[in-house]
């Protein structure tokens, strides 16, 4: 038995819906906080009622029917009339209603051949009622709780119980709450349950932001000095940089040079670097990574490269092992599936420091793993790792140099909460030569058209990407989201629950109820499936498959048949998501596009346009109808090139993850601050953080 129980009303199936909803203490009951306001205060005559608006009058009932099991009640106030409807529950309405009696009407009208209220809110009243007016707060509710009668005014009710007995140990203590002219926890969460008026709002929620931002705004900034106090200085490579420049097939983009130096100038001085370089697919990262870490092998110490994928990270080895060889540099593969020799000795060729660079998955970190002299550690796709993740290969040596790379490009918002404790990079420019891939959504009635165009295409030598969200029927997702429903009711100005009361129906909207809606994947686009249609299409092509339950052999041999050429279209899960380069694919389709987020469609779409032709990225919308929120968001990913604006849509829509690094989806421990919107308060945090902390 919880606190819950303590409140009145709430016995144990209320209990039991509560913690359904996430609510299992006092303290998530009163972070349980109102979406949004009615405004109750000041009376609207019906006729200038306006769908969509909420409003409260006083009228008289002029007339009660029965269309089939709707019953319609008319109401009048002098101005004007309305016909109030409620679909079910006319035997225990029949009862509350009667012609000329008086009633306060409360709810949101909506349009069906005339202007209506269903399920509205009402009360009678007498010839002596005297209106006083309320904000009313509106609660997020689950189907199961409205039908349980655990509407708005009763979860009012309990958080204010709640609030007189729950004991609060304010988490922000008086000195900064003075400083920031913050209220007391209890206080302002009382005014949030009970808005004292709507005015009050913007400046009682800016303090929910700075409550929750102060302690990361206090937390980035401590790990920002405490690095200061620790690591080594590296002095800028010279000869060994020389010979890996002379070795390079082409010319470093000015973005590049720049990036290289900056960091290679924040290296050489005292303290521990920790910087972030961010750029688009195709900008040239890893190539800088190198350069830096020449610095640190140079010097005598050894370099790792982590990546998330072992298709990356071989991608990687096989780019970079034979400049750094050639330049004296011997190199490692790590990855989970290695023969047991092959590990021993190149595990023992990291201990020796016989290894100085060394690329691999996440099994870098493994315990057996030990570095003579690891000095610099380059985490690649840094957003697929949590923060624990990432900092436990830092943690194979005291204080390494860290850079994080990331082709998602990171909206300012993050840069100063998430990433506030790192120095920021950029690659803005990419190699010249290259156009933008002109991206086109198709839907069914032009499928037959687009695989025409392919087919074309593929056999005068171009190639295809062709990625599904499913391997076969029946099995999960690659990737999948949950979209929160709305349904509602109405009901009388009271909480007290009523036996004969209406149950809510399914035409009553409301916008505060939500439960997880279906998530259809019955039509999706499987990788069996299209491999079928397209064999079914034209014999012509030679189709290759590449997906997550091969083995790395497996999905190796797939890819190099691809990159010479012996299949003409790649069919795969997004394990292609990074760390695979085919100048001459220059065709990319994505199946469901809706199943993934912008910055992961941003990611696949650039596997193509790495050579000069021009690059397509085709995105194949389902059978099924797509909400119009989903097609705005695909049109508006279609129409930019823009990393940087695609990652704040995807933030907006997705989150940003918990923030101490373990979930990667969701705004994690933001549960108030919007990052896109509250840039500036954001950065207001950042500033006080930095004067509020003692001088180091």
């Amino acid at each position: 038995m919880s606190d819950l129980s303590r409140l009145t009303g709430v016995g144990p199936k209320r209990e039991r819906l509560l913690a359904e909803a996430g609510i299992r203490t006092l303290r998530d009951l009163v972070y349980h906080l109102p979406r949004r306001y009615m405004d109750r205060t000041r009376f609207t005559p019906i006729r200038d009622l306006r769908a969509g608006v909420d409003a409260i009058f006083p009228a008289k009932v002029s007339s009660i029917s029965m269309v089939q099991t709707r019953m319609l009640v008319e109401v009048e106030d002098g101005t004007g009339g309305i016909e109030l409807v409620f679909f079910n529950g006319a035997k225990y309405l029949s009862r509350r209603f009667y012609e000329g009696q008086r009633l306060l009407v409360a709810g949101v009208p909506t349009y069906f051949r005339d202007l209506q209220l269903a399920h509205p809110e009402f009360e009678a009243i007498g010839e002596g009622f005297v209106f006083k007016g309320e904000i009313l707060p509106r609660y997020p509710l689950t189907q199961a709780m409205a039908e349980a009668h655990m509407e708005h005014r009763f979860l009012q009710r309990i958080a204010l119980e709640a609030l007189d007995i729950f004991s609060f140990t304010d988490s922000v203590d008086a000195a900064h709450r003075e400083a920031l002219g913050l209220l007391p926890e209890a206080a302002l969460l009382r005014s949030l349950h009970r808005l004292p008026a709507l005015e009050d709002l913007p400046a009682l929620r800016r303090q929910l932001k700075v409550r929750e931002l102060l302690p990361l705004s206090m937390r980035l900034e401590t790990m920002r000095r405490g690095r200061q106090t620790v690591g080594r200085a590296w002095e800028p490579s010279k000869s060994l940089a020389e010979k890996l420049r002379a070795g390079l097939p082409f010319a470093l983009t000015p973005g590049q040079n720049q990036a290289v130096r900056e960091i290679a100038d924040r290296q050489a001085t005292p303290g521990q670097f920790c910087g972030l370089l961010q750029g688009d697919v195709g900008a040239g990262k890893t190539v800088v990574a190198m350069l830096t870490a020449a610095n640190v092998l140079e010097a005598g110490g050894q370099a790792a490269l982590m990546a998330p994928t072992e298709i990356l990270a071989y991608q990687h080895y096989q780019t970079l092992s034979p400049w750094l060889a050639a330049a004296g540099v011997r190199c490692g593969l790590l990855t989970g599936d290695m023969p047991k020799s092959g590990r021993d000795a190149l595990l023992a060729g990291l201990q020796s420091g016989g290894i100085g660079f060394v690329a691999g998955t996440h099994a870098l970190y493994s315990p057996d793993v030990a570095f003579q002299k690891l000095g610099y550690v380059v985490v690649d796709e840094q957003h697929r790792f949590g923060v624990q993740q990432r900092q436990a290969l830092a943690e194979k040596s005291e204080h390494p140099d860290i850079l994080y790379m990331s082709a998602t490009p990171i909206p300012r918002t993050l840069a100063h909460t998430v990433y506030g404790d790192l120095e920021i990079f950029a690659l803005h420019d990419k190699p010249a030569g290259r156009l933008p891939v002109k991206t086109r959504l198709v839907p069914p009635a032009k499928r037959n058209d687009m695989l025409a165009f392919l087919l074309k295409e593929a056999l005068s030598g171009n190639q295809v990407f062709w990625v599904v969200p499913q391997i076969g029927k029946g099995d999960p997702l690659i990737s999948a989201g949950v979209r929160l429903g709305e349904e509602d009711g109405g009901g009388t100005m009271d909480d007290k629950p009523n036996p004969e009361r209406p149950r809510k129906g399914k035409n009553d909207r409301d916008p505060d109820i939500f439960e997880p809606a279906r998530n259809p994947v019955e039509d999706l686009a499987t990788l069996d499936r299209v491999r079928a249609e397209l064999s079914g299409f034209s014999r012509q092509w030679k189709v290759g498959v590449v997906h997550g339950r091969l083995k790395a052999e497996g999905k190796e041999d797939a890819l190099d048949a691809f990159r010479k050429g012996e299949t003409q279209v790649l069919l795969a899960t997004t394990v292609i998501e990074v760390g695979v380069d085919v100048p001459q694919a220059n065709l990319m389709v994505i199946e469901a596009p809706d199943r993934f987020g912008l910055a992961q469609l941003h990611q696949l779409r650039g596997r193509t346009g790495r050579g000069s032709q021009q690059a397509w990225c085709f995105l194949a919308l389902p059978e099924r109808p797509l909400p119009p929120d989903t097609l705005e968001r695909l049109s508006a990913f279609t129409e930019t090139l823009d990393g940087f604006r695609i990652a704040e849509m995807d933030l907006r829509a997705r989150g940003a993850g918990d923030l101490d690094g373990k979930d990667q989806s969701g705004y994690g421990d933001l549960r108030f601050t919007d990052l896109i919107d509250d840039f500036d308060l954001v950065r207001e945090m950042r500033r006080y953080a930095q004067g509020a902390l003692p001088k180091p």
